[in-house]
């Protein structure tokens, strides 16, 4: 499996996907939250990222 190369920034650091201040998930997913695909958004505010799994 490849890791998302480290230009992805993460900051949430409870995502089993954090390493140290990047992403490590394969790909992600980010979408405007409670909305349909393809969505737009108003504000950096309106989205999420779906790949995020809080760690245990």
């Amino acid at each position: 499996m490849e890791n998302m190369p480290p230009r992805i920034k993460c900051r949430v650091a409870n995502c089993i996907y954090w390493q140290d201040g990047t992403c490590g998930a394969e790909s992600i997913t980010v979408a405007v939250q409670g909305t349909p695909n393809n969505s737009s958004a108003k504000n950096d505010r309106d989205t999420e990222c779906e790949t995020f799994q809080a760690r245990a």
